[in-house]
This record gives structure tokens, sequence and C-alpha cells, in this order.
């Protein structure tokens, strides 16, 4: 009889499994593996909870980790699939059982092979990390790690990297929104340790050590909002609580992050509130946590105030875009933006906010529209910051007067500091507009009730008219054209409702503001980017907008088409709506923001931008802003409904970057992409790492690994890029945690 299979206590028992499976000289194969786990502890019992899933999603993942003391490599993790459960106990005191139990265990690793450190149990090496405490790693947000030592175009290329750990999040399918974020070298209860905060959308903030995963502290930071259709369109998320990422003060070691909550009875986030969908009952709180014990430092602040005659709390916003902290002279401050739900409302407006690190209190708080729009999410990146502390955005859909309307536009604003009986404010200080709403659309007004993160046109491209081909399709225009290399173009003009066309949300994507050049390259919808002076922007009026072509003259230089070639249009014509179409029937959306490298054997600054359904492009920066194309991958994003649907996946790739100095062997670019549409459902991802600086013999971007070719599957977060950071790259997924890469032993 088999004896019953429970739980224990976790962290004595996985102190005493991790021991052995790392102190002894593991054999290669699955079965021996077991049978050395068995012979090594098999005076207790643990149970796994197992089962199937679909066959890309091939591999268990982990639902909860002890969140104190346990390392990610350790067996007495609970392991989850969705479906059927069934207890498993590693060792049984009954004869005759233990044949069995190998041969379970040998599944158990054959199945995850590769992804939860179950392919090697050799002790991670202490590696030398930096701080990674804001999205995107820097102000600028360059996505690039220039003192990586580990990671290079040589070791990735020669020996491979595996994943080598998932560190799990708590309370939500999906994980987290939030990119990770790491600050080295702080106290902790286990002593000293590079702490990594993950925020969970279930508003569990864990701290866990950035080599093995292992957890440090945990804390619930109030009732996230129930998933609801009435949030996201697609019900994607389980649930709506951490959604932007957070900000580390590295001198005070504290974590500063917007969480979205429910407020119990006394408006507070704690003690819990009871569960709600109601968007328009939660409320956004600032809160101050200590990286190196997770404890508050003050209590939660609420987000609130009025500006242009607009509450921010009147109508259910959407806080996805990241937070960002400037110091001048002395005076540090975490600044925040956000959209609305219902974008194209009345009363919808982004927002940017202000607090102020000495007081931790709300300070400053500014609309960019009277109820009209002009939304900041940039796909979930956070305002760029220069030294001097200036902020620079890019807004969404919505109005556009160049006074108090700032809908489509990229936005250079200032924040003042209290001073005496002066309170604080945030203004425009400098803007420029490539096109309006109205211009766009023909003077036709946008859908009433759109969400964010759905788009007008796409959606009317794809909603089907009974069993037939849809309409928009079925009479579309198509024009071809052949450039002077022989490549065809194929734009696809759809016969639609213009009014889809107001929805070209400039605002898509964060800009990529290369401050020693003074030039910020900014991108959205229609792939096309503009570089723009960080001084003298060009303040563009509506009357400006008669006439563009002498409005882009303001520009560093020429707007170019960033993500695909479509051909010989003008991407700043006269008429805007000849910008109404879809390449090769395909959107070509930018939702990533292009990571920022000085190339040195170029000796330029370049960019690279991965839309979607195309591939990953490299792009020249001139000293004064002109755009050059230089080389683009053969890998797509969406590969599998590029040209199988009617407009392709969402939302293209997104990457990060590291060197060690200015060595161009040493440079390595890493991007997540997914295979099918990945707003619209739940999709597979695929890893791929690059050399960003040495070409292929066809003249693309050289792949030195991908997942793809090693079988390693993972569903794909829409919005997250990964970090590169200490020999490691993290690449949050949608499986609910976060997987950890580095090379192979």
């Amino acid at each position: 009889m088999a004896g019953n299979a429970r739980d224990i206590d976790p962290s004595a028992t996985l102190r005493k499994i991790s021991t052995p499976i790392q102190q002894h000289n593991m054999p290669a194969g699955p079965t021996s593996i077991a049978r050395t786990i068995l012979r090594s502890r098999c005076n207790f019992q643990h149970s796994f909870r197992w089962e199937s899933r679909s066959r890309r999603q091939s591999y268990l993942q982990m639902e909860k980790l002890s969140s104190q003391n346990t390392s990610a490599y350790d067996f007495g993790h609970r392991f989850r699939a969705g479906g059927k459960r069934r207890g498993l106990s590693i060792c049984s005191y009954l004869q005759g059982d233990i044949t069995l139990r190998i041969s379970l265990i040998s599944k158990i690793f054959r199945i995850a092979a590769g992804t939860i450190s179950l392919l090697s149990f050799l002790p991670l090496t202490a590696q030398t990390m930096v701080p990674w405490v804001t999205r995107s790693a820097d102000n600028s947000r360059s996505g690039w790690n220039a003192h990586e030592t580990i990671l290079t175009q040589a070791s990735v290329g020669t020996k491979g990297i595996v994943r080598s750990t998932i560190i799990p999040l708590a309370g939500d399918a999906r994980g987290m929104e939030a990119q990770p974020l790491i600050l080295p070298q702080v106290t902790t209860s286990r002593g000293v340790r590079d702490v990594m905060v993950l925020p969970s959308m279930a508003n569990v903030v864990r701290g866990v050590d950035a080599h093995d995963g292992s957890g440090i502290w945990q804390v619930q930071l109030g009732t996230p909002i129930d998933g609801t259709r009435a949030i996201d369109g697609w019900g994607i998320n389980q649930h709506w609580g951490c959604v932007s990422t957070g900000v580390i003060d590295p001198e005070l070691k504290r974590l500063y992050q917007v969480c979205w909550v429910v407020p119990n009875a006394h408006g507070t986030p704690m003690p819990a509130a009871p569960a709600s969908s109601d968007p328009k009952a939660a409320r956004y709180f600032m809160f101050v946590l200590n990286v190196g014990d997770g404890s508050m430092v003050t209590p939660p602040v609420m987000i609130q105030g009025s500006s242009n005659g607009q509450d921010f709390n009147g109508y259910p916003r959407k806080q996805r875009s990241s937070l960002v902290e400037t110091n001048v002279a002395g005076v540090k401050t975490v600044l925040g933006c956000s959209g609305t739900i219902d974008e194209t409302d009345p009363g919808a407006a982004g927002y940017c906010f202000a607090f102020d690190v000495a007081s931790n209190t709300q300070t400053a708080i500014f609309a960019t529209t009277a109820g009209e729009g002009a939304g900041i999410w940039m796909a979930g990146q956070g305002a760029a910051a220069d030294a001097q502390g200036n902020l620079y955005v890019i807004t969404g859909n919505g109005d556009f007067d160049g006074a108090t309307q700032w809908g489509e536009s990229f936005l250079k604003l200032k924040y003042t500091p209290p001073s005496g009986s002066t309170k604080a404010n945030i203004a425009v200080v400098d803007h420029w507009t490539p096109w309006t709403d109205m211009g766009r659309s023909g003077g036709q007004a946008p859908p009433a009730g759109k969400l964010a993160g759905m788009n007008a046109a796409t959606e009317a491209m794809s909603k089907p008219v009974g069993s037939g081909m849809n309409m928009s399709l079925k009479n579309a225009r198509v024009e071809t054209s052949m450039s002077a290399e022989g490549k065809l173009s194929v734009r696809v003009y759809p016969d639609m409702a213009q009014g889809a066309w107001a929805d070209e949300d400039w605002g898509s994507a964060g800009p990529a503001c290369i401050f020693p050049l003074g030039v910020c390259v900014a991108s959205g919808k229609d792939g096309i980017a503009f570089p723009i002076k960080t001084t003298n922007m060009g303040g563009t009026t509506v009357a400006d907008l008669k006439n563009p072509p002498a409005n882009c003259a303001k520009l560093a230089g020429a707007p170019v088409w960033l993500t695909v070639d479509p051909g010989p249009v003008d991407p700043c014509p006269t008429d805007p709506t000849v910008l109404n179409f879809f390449p090769w029937g395909d959107t070509a959306h930018m939702h990533m923001t292009p990571v920022q490298y000085f190339d040195p054997v170029l000796n330029s600054w370049t960019i690279f931008a991965w839309g979607e359904n195309n591939q990953l492009h490299k792009w020249k920066v001139s000293d004064t802003g002109t755009l050059s194309y230089l080389a683009q991958s053969n890998e797509f994003a969406s590969s599998e409904v590029r040209t199988t649907v009617q407009h392709g996946g969402m939302p293209g790739g997104f990457c990060s970057g590291s060197s060690n100095g200015a060595d161009p062997n040493t440079a390595i670019l890493a991007c997540t992409i997914p295979y099918r549409d990945a707003n619209k459902a739940v999709t597979n991802g695929r890893l791929l790492v690059y050399d960003p600086v040495h070409l292929a013999a066809d003249g693309s971007l050289k792949v030195l690994w991908d997942s793809q070719a090693e079988g390693i599957a993972f569903l794909f977060n829409k919005f997250d890029p990964p970090v590169i950071d200490g020999g490691h790259i993290y690449v949050p997924n949608y499986n609910g945690g976060v997987d950890v890469y580095q090379l192979t032993r």
C-alpha cells in the first residue's frame, strides 16, 4: 500500500533535497538523475501536482514557490499545468514501488528538460551584476547594458545557452506585465544578495535572488481587479494589479511601484478588500518598499487630482506606462503616466503625475486633454528623461489644438517642484505633431467606446461578413510597385469606414532618445520613424498641419518607414489619408521601444526596431539625426499568421542588448517574438539572440541562438522585453513566471 502523499513544510524539506543534489556529480541521463535523488533522500515525502497541456506547452510550470529560503533548483516546488490533477510522492517506504517512481520522475525530467533547472544541478556561479533599476535599463530607455562580461558573441555562439530555471510568480496565471528590476548587493535576511523585484498582476511583489530565483521576501499589496472584457477586450489577463514597471532608487534601496487596487471600506489597500471586477471601484496607489525585505516605507499613497478640467479618478484609467525617477539639483522625483480604458469616450485623457521622494507625497498631476483622449501608454514604456529632468512622451488618439489638447503628439514635459507657496506643476514646454486623428480619417469621427488595446482599423479588417470574406478586403484596392533593387511591394487599401483610421495611435511605442545627439526617434502604428530634435522641436500648430512637408522640415531628419518598406510612399504626405493602407495586407505597428547602441565598427549610433508581422531592422542614426537603413533579420514576428489571416498578428518583437563596453565582439541582442497574434490570444513565443554588429553571409542580422532550434517552448509576454545582466537573460513569460537563460555549462 502506498504511503499518503502529503504537504509538509517546504523550507526544511527543500533544504534537505537541494544540498545533496548540488553536491553530487550528477549523471547526464534523467533516469540516472532520478535514481541518485531517490538514493540520496528517500526519508521524506513531498507531492508534485502535474497535468497535461497542449502540444506546444510541453513543459511543467511552477505554480507556487515558498516565499522564504526556497531555491528554484529545489524539487519540493509544486508544478502546475492546468486540468486533471493527481498526487505523486517522490519517495515511498513501500517495497516494489521504487521502479515506478523512478519511471515517473524520469518522465517529469524529460518533459521539463531545459525548463526548470532539471537538466543541470550544478550550482550557479555568482556573476557580477549591474543595477537594472528602471524599464529598458536607463532613463533614455536604451535597452542596453554596456557592462556585461559573460554573454558575448563567442560564448553564446560556441557554448550556447540553456533555460536554467523558471522563477515563479504568485497569484496570476499570466504572471507579470512589468519588467523585472535588479538591485545588486542588498542586505537581506539571507545575507547580501543581488535582488530581483517581480511585481505580479495579482498585486503580489516578490524579492528573489537574481542568480537562482530563490525567494527572499514576498508581499501582497491589496486586492487586484479581476480580469474582465470591460478592461481587456480579449480576456487575456486574469487580474489587473501591478501593471506598470516601477523604479528603484539605488541609493535609498527603495522600490516605487504603482498598482491598481480595489480599496477596502476605509479607502485603503490593506486590509485587502473583497474581490471585484469593476474598474470604477479601483484606484491606483503608489507603494514604497524596501528592496531588502519588502517592508513598506510609508503608507500607500493614492494617485489623484484634477487637471485640464478632468478628475483622474473620475474615469477608469490604465496606468501601463512605466515609472521614471529624476534627480535635479538633489530633488528626487518619481513620475508616471497613464491612459484611459475607453479611450474614445468623453472623459478619456492621458495623465502624468509626480511623486516627491523626500516627502513621500504626490505633488502634481497633468492631463493631456480636456477629456478628449491623448493617453500615454507606449506599450508599457515609461517617459524618457534627460539630465535636466525633462520628460519625453508620445500620446495616442485624441484631439489636438497645440495649446491644451495634445493628441497624437510628441511632448517635452517639465516638472517644477513646489517652492514656498508656489505649487508643483507639470507643463508642456515643447512638442511636435505629425497629423491629427481627423486628418487621418478624412474628417470622420472615430468609433465610440473603443477599448485601449484594440485597433479600430485592424478590427474592421478582422470581422467577416457572414461566411464570406470581410467586405473591407473583398472591395479593397491593391497597389504594387517595384523598387530600383527589384524588390516587390504590395499595399492593400481596405474599403472600410474612414473613422477607423482615426485610431492610428502614434503613442503605441516609446521613443528612442539618443540624448548625446539631441534626437529622439518616435514611431507608432504606421511604422514610420520621425527623428525629433530634443531642443526646438518645432511647436506644431493647427495651421502647420495644413502643410505637412513644412512641418516635417522641422525634424532632425526626414521620416522613414522603420518597420517595413511599403514601396514609394512618402511617409510625410500632403494628404495623410495616403498612409491608410496595410503593407502586404498586414499591420506594421511598432510597439517596441527601439534599442539604442553605439556601434564602434560603424562609429555611429544605431537603433534596432521590430514591428508587427515583419523582421528585426537595424538603422544607423547620423550625428544630425538622419536615419539610414542597414540590415534586417530573416525571422518574422507572428510568422504563423502573417500570411494566413486578414491582418497578421500583434505586437512584433521586444529586444534588449548588452556588451562589455565598446568591444564590438561582445555585443549581443536578445529578442522575443510571438508565433501568432498575441493580442487576441495567449500564444507561444520565440527567443532569439543576435550578433548586432557583424552581418551574416547573406547580409542579414546574424542569429547566434534560437529557442526554436532548441525546442524550448514558452508563452509570449506581449509587452515585456528581456533583461540581460550578470550572464543571464531574463524573459518574463505568460506561463506565470520568468524564464532564466545562461550559458550551457
